[in-house]
């Protein structure tokens, strides 16, 4: 279960590990979860490694999420489908900022 505490801990041990600069991106993500559940959710920001989403529920660190999303601009439509880890979390104004870092193709 999520607890402040835990969280606090989670922070002060956080670090920048990005490879890619992340642009903000906000526009509405859809996320299955590895039991099949559907949730719409809101991306934050967008890089080739990831994304970053807010959601009211807390995603546990290793959580294995997919997440369906336009990245199309000037009215097209692109959809994005990924599979990736929820590599961070942290809350923050009565949400969870979530970090998934996609998986690679191999």
């Amino acid at each position: 279960m999520y607890s402040q505490q835990t969280q606090a801990g989670e922070n002060s041990m956080m670090h920048e590990r990005r490879t890619r600069r992340r642009i903000s991106f906000k526009r509405p993500i859809r996320i299955t979860t590895s039991s099949g559940d559907k949730v719409s959710l809101m991306c934050v920001d967008f890089s080739m490694e990831g994304i970053g989403f807010l959601s009211v529920e807390p995603r546990d660190i290793g959580d294995i999420l997919h997440v369906s999303l336009n990245i199309g601009n000037n009215g097209r439509t692109h959809i994005l489908d990924a599979l990736g880890e929820v590599v961070h979390r942290r809350y923050k104004d009565k949400k969870f900022y979530v970090g998934m870092r996609f998986y690679k193709e191999a």
